[in-house]
């Protein structure tokens, strides 16, 4: 199967790695797999080449022959950003071919994030047993959300170099919940600021990078994963997150992102939130909310609002009513109070 030097970003099949892969070299390639394979969505369309003219990569799983990748070269060299792309593309066919529980170090890592909890555990356990990770915090999942024009074979091209960061290097693992997904051990030399020191070099953009650890007694990382996902999507969504954060550090934000709660749901959730939402005024949202930040103390508030407390108490008296009995109704006010940080997480990430 035959992909054009100029291909779009497409999902990851045969042909799409084939895609993305002469994209990133500038150069035709094909993708011919051992067995047949219905998932290539083409027939092989690969040209007789001479060996001056091709540059041929055997993708193996288990020691059995999966596929070739095979690169035009018209005796021209490659750069050694070339061969990490390949190496990208090598990886992504396998894990699209591979078969499951695969005991080397490569396919443990992938199987860490796996569908199946028994596949995710006895990864996790022989992982352990290598000494490649570490029980509980001994070993840190990052999530990396990367900008939406950063193709598979790039994204993974550079999360496979992060594997040479010193003193701690990071290890790919997967693609989970549409960010790349590492794991290491903790390190208090600036891990974050080295990975995004490294994708800047290579004109990647790193939207948010969230961490987190499996919990004392876990036996698998796919929890920390989520938890990391979490992180990073907040620490792209929002200024004070930003660009990294780890979800130990989210508090109750880590409970407002994980809630399946819908925004249309909103006047059933707190009819004050929604009133305010909806028929408010900025100025009366960011008030109430200033209020109830500061614990209902009204000195504090008018600190952070620039305005005299004879104001403050104006604002409040002209309220919607249903916002004014939400005030003064303990339960109300807290769910008032839960929903308006919904709000401005709804909007941060374009849900409202």
């Amino acid at each position: 199967m035959e992909a054009s030097e100029s291909s779009a970003v497409v999902p990851v099949t045969l042909q799409g790695i084939a895609e993305q892969l002469a994209a990133a070299l500038g150069r035709p390639v094909w993708v011919r797999a051992g067995p047949p394979d219905p998932r290539s969505g083409a027939e092989d369309a690969e040209p007789a080449l001479g060996a001056s003219g091709r540059l041929e990569v055997t993708v193996e799983d288990r020691g059995a022959v999966v596929a070739h990748l095979v690169v035009r070269t018209d005796g021209r060299s490659l750069r050694p950003s070339d061969f990490e792309a390949l190496d990208a593309a090598s990886l992504l066919v396998r894990d699209l071919m591979r078969e499951e529980g695969g005991t080397d170090r490569e396919s443990v890592l992938h199987d860490l994030l796996h569908d199946d909890e028994g596949l995710r555990r006895a990864a996790y356990a022989r992982a352990v047993q290598q000494r490649w990770l570490h029980r509980d915090e001994g070993t840190v999942v990052r999530a990396l959300l990367l900008d939406a024009a950063v193709t598979d074979v790039h994204a993974i091209a550079f999360a496979r170099h992060l594997a040479n960061l010193r003193p701690v290097p990071y290890h790919f693992m997967a693609r989970h919940a549409g960010m790349v997904m590492l794991v290491g051990q903790p390190s208090d030399r600036g891990i974050d600021e080295a990975i995004l020191q490294e994708a800047a070099a290579r004109g990647i953009r790193i939207l948010g990078i969230g961490s987190a650890s499996p919990v004392r007694g876990a036996q698998d990382v796919r929890a920390a994963a989520d938890e990391a996902v979490i992180a990073a999507s907040l620490a792209a969504a929002l200024p004070q997150f930003h660009p990294a954060v780890d979800a130990s550090e989210l508090g109750g934000w880590l409970l407002l992102a994980s809630a399946s709660a819908n925004p249309a749901h909103l006047h059933i959730i707190s009819p004050a939130a929604h009133a305010l939402y909806v028929h408010g005024d900025g100025s009366q949202r960011e008030t109430v909310e200033t209020y109830l930040d500061v614990g209902a103390n009204v000195v504090a508030a008018c600190q952070i609002l620039f305005v005299h407390r004879t104001t403050l108490y104006y604002r409040l008296e002209r309220m919607p009513e249903v916002v004014r009995d939400a005030l003064g109704d303990g339960i109300k006010r807290s769910t008032l109070h839960v929903a308006l940080k919904l709000i401005r997480l709804w909007e941060a990430t374009g849900r409202a």
